[in-house]
């Protein structure tokens, strides 16, 4: 398992969200840590919180937590958002 941040998310005056995680030591780049940001406009923001919603209660972040592991899971990320026709923009670096 990595060692993770945890997941950070920021809600923004405008309605849009940001969603923060950074993964230390990953050994798939050469022991560099990962980070990753994903940012859904106003639209998009909505339609997660919505669907989120649906499933857990809560603050966004508790409702984050609870869906996708407070080490954040891409995979379970990336198949709620797909399901739910939900677009969002993927920021990586390392």
């Amino acid at each position: 398992m990595l060692d993770t941040s945890g997941i950070m998310v920021t809600e923004k005056e405008d309605g849009t969200i940001e969603l923060f995680f950074c993964d230390f030591g990953v050994e798939e780049f050469g022991g560099h840590d990962y980070e990753c940001t994903y940012k859904f406009d106003k639209e998009n923001s909505d339609k997660f919180r919505s669907e989120l919603g649906k499933l857990y209660n809560g603050t966004l972040e508790e409702m984050v937590i609870a869906a996708f592991t407070k080490n954040f899971s891409d995979s379970k990320f990336n198949d709620f958002c797909k399901a739910n026709n939900i677009d969002y923009q993927k920021i990586t670096w390392f």
